[in-house]
């Protein structure tokens, strides 16, 4: 489902993309699978790829 047909409820606040960068959830590993190339934000000059939070809190699955 596109992020304009969910209902308002399920938009990120300021304070869930806090918590989720505290809790590192921005952070991969030094291997990029082709399936996640298009939630990469950039690549950090240690390795790391580091997530777009934005495209990650949409792609979640529906429970």
């Amino acid at each position: 489902m596109a992020p304009s047909q969910l209902p308002p409820v399920f938009n990120p606040t300021a304070q869930d993309i806090e918590m989720l960068l505290a809790a590192q959830c921005h952070l991969g590993s030094k291997n990029l699978q082709v399936h996640m190339e298009p939630y990469l934000w950039k690549l950090r000059a240690d390795g790391v790829n580091v997530l777009n939070i934005g495209k990650t809190w949409y792609a979640t699955p529906e429970i």
